[in-house]
């Protein structure tokens, strides 16, 4: 009772705070954060003086400083939280200040006294605080997300995905369509804004959480499902998915879900689970390509297992290879019809790239995607199985998690001994052992070493630390703290695309007064500023069509050059735009125009306080450097 009475006091300081510090004049995306802070001031006064009643040692073994961290611990993950909250009554739903902030003091309250409830007084058990703990922390994310999700600005890849989609097709140069499709109809649905673009990740998280809730419970227990489930929620690579519009979000989905099909088939013998699998293996191939590596490890694993080899006879598994191929069947036609260009992009190109020995940096990705704790239990299960295969006839469950883990990763580490290897490629692969890492983590693997025993105790910070910074940062990207400004340069954080379009856009307006020719956008890395342009440059009234890529002026701009070609361009006024003053200074630009303006820089301001900068000039009769009697020279990005 005390607890509540306290809880509701500050509330009551909470808000009285806020309405104050508006009054004043601060701005209520601070004083929220401000008022908080003080509420909670008085609520830790309570808590040291004891006027909350002490903590029972008895039912909760943790030091007192261990307290102190679960207290802050609830404190930001409300805050983030509840900055989430008063940023969708503020915008969204348009609700008046006062209102707004009276709602996320109720939240907020609500959301503290549930947290202290059960883990400051708990009066249940440690076993079912931990079940409540990882529950609550998987709806906590999940919501985090929700209501961040049309706030932040698209990072370059979202915006350049979200052009996919205005020129809708059934294949692209770099990616098959699924993400296209995926913000198509979002974007219909939603809107051309944030939320529209990212709903469809959102949903594919659902999708793969799902997933791996239930190949965990057939490959373990429920238990396990449920510790599986929050891995998912809380490692940063498939957090990320859940979030960002980018090709792995479908891509994690369709490979968990394949997994989960070709495990109801192969070791559970479901007849019709072959079906799902190759509906699964389909979409994935319209997702990504890398899903292929699957098929390798799937007939592997039926040459390996006696059971398994039984499918080599039955129709099923022909059926489901069918499925995959019709599904697959439009990119196949698309690049049949545009010279295989994708099909050589993603393979021959990246074969033939210069030597490069990578295998550190794909370790470093990989304990990035995974967070440290999480990669070092994955290499424990990994050992772990390999040592119950090798010590007895290996059981069909070790023998999936193995083949379905390491016939993947052998591919990307043999690429990466000559090879460039893009950080996010091993995400998926993960999924496989993922189950056994969650076993691990829960103790029900049926061992009780002494590095199992010091997991278990690592992942109780790794999983309060990472699940903390999510929240904080998408305070800061989205609103910001008080006294704290934003790195300046644009590129290190989606904080201010939305300004640069703006200040991009008067630069354009100004360019049109001065040109009868129509003006065009270019951003001068590959494809990044283009991209940003194209969403945030657009007029209210519609799409822009006029953000153009590099091979107006003899760069590459992977789908640009297809969406706009070099010669449709000729004759425009182009405004060239960079984050670097030397892009601007490339000695063969001025071959391309009849007259450059000079260089300029200027300001992107958020909220009244400087970002960032970036630079123009204005290209006058833009054309073909053939015009000017001499072979076209680019360093512009080709």
């Amino acid at each position: 009772m005390r607890l509540f009475v306290v809880s509701m006091i500050c509330a009551l300081l909470d808000l009285m705070a806020f309405l104050v510090l508006i009054r004043i004049g601060i701005d209520p995306m601070k004083a929220h954060v401000l008022s908080f802070v003080c509420s909670n001031l008085l609520y830790f006064v309570c808590l040291v003086t004891g006027c909350l009643g002490r903590i029972d040692t008895t039912v909760n073994s943790n030091t007192s400083s261990q307290q102190l961290t679960v207290f802050l611990l609830l404190r930001i993950l409300t805050l983030s939280l509840r900055g989430g909250i008063f940023v969708v009554a503020m915008t969204t739903l348009n609700l008046p200040v006062a209102l707004s902030g009276a709602s996320v003091v109720l939240a907020s309250a609500a959301i503290g006294l549930l947290g202290d409830t059960l883990f400051l007084w708990p009066t249940i058990s440690v076993e079912r605080r931990k079940l409540f703990a990882a529950v609550g922390i998987i709806i906590y994310l999940l919501s985090l997300r929700l209501v961040f999700l049309g706030f932040a600005n698209l990072l370059p890849e979202e915006a350049y995905y979200w052009n996919y989609a205005q020129h809708l097709d059934i294949g692209y140069l770099d990616h098959p369509p699924m993400v296209a499709w995926l913000i198509w109809l979002g974007t219909t649905l939603f809107g051309d804004n944030e939320f529209g673009v990212r709903i469809g990740a959102y949903i594919c998280w659902l999708l793969t959480a799902g997933f791996s809730f239930y190949l965990a419970r057939n490959l373990f227990d429920k238990a396990t499902a449920i510790a599986c489930a929050l891995l998912v929620a809380v490692l940063p690579f498939y957090f990320s998915t859940g979030f960002l519009m980018m090709p792995d979000a479908p891509l994690a989905a369709a490979w968990v879900a394949t997994l989960y099909f070709l495990e109801r088939a192969l070791i559970g013998e479901k007849r019709l689970a072959w079906l799902g699998a190759g509906l699964s293996f389909g979409i994935g191939l319209l997702s990504k390509y890398t899903i292929l590596l699957l098929g390798p490890a799937a007939l592997l694993l039926i040459l390996i297992d006696h059971r398994s080899r039984q499918w080599l006879g039955r129709k099923e598994p022909y059926l489901g290879a069918a499925i995959s191929i019709l599904f697959f069947s439009p990119v196949l036609y698309w690049n049949a019809t545009h010279q295989w260009m994708s099909f050589a992009f993603q393979g021959s190109r990246r074969v033939d790239e210069a030597f490069q020995f990578t295998l550190p940096s794909l370790i470093v990705s990989v304990a990035v995607l995974l967070t440290p704790t999480g990669f070092i239990a994955t290499a424990a299960s990994l050992k772990a199985n390999l040592a119950a295969a090798r010590s007895r006839p290996a059981t069909a469950r070790v023998l999936f998690i193995l083949l379905f883990t390491l016939i993947p990763l052998s591919i990307f580490v043999l690429f990466s001994l000559f090879h460039e290897n893009k950080p996010n490629w091993t995400g998926p692969l993960w999924l496989a052992v993922l189950p056994f890492v969650a076993s691990m983590l829960i103790g029900a693997t049926g061992k009780d070493t002494w590095l199992e025993k010091r997991l278990r105790r690592a992942w109780i910070p790794t999983i309060g630390i990472t699940t903390a910074v999510y929240a904080l940062l998408f305070h800061y990207v989205v609103l910001g703290f008080p006294g704290i400004g934003y790195i300046h340069n644009i590129r290190t954080l989606p904080v201010a695309w939305s300004e640069f379009g703006q200040a991009v856009n008067a630069v354009e307006a100004a360019a049109a007064k001065e040109s009868a020719a129509p003006v065009v956008l270019i951003g001068m890395d590959k494809y990044f500023l283009a991209s940003e342009l194209a969403f945030y440059g657009r007029q209210a009234q519609g799409i822009r069509a006029n953000s153009v890529g590099l091979s107006a002026i003899g760069g590459s701009s992977l789908m640009y050059d297809v969406w706009y070609p070099a010669e449709t361009l000729l004759g425009s006024t182009a405004v060239l735009v960079s984050l670097k003053r030397s892009e601007l200074q490339q000695d063969d630009l001025p071959q391309y125009f009849s007259s450059l303006s000079n260089i300029q820089e200027q300001v992107v301001r958020k909220n009244g306080a400087i970002v960032g900068s970036f630079y123009y000039r204005i290209g006058y009769n833009l054309s073909g450097c053939e015009s000017a009697g001499g072979r076209c020279t680019s360093s512009s990005g080709s």
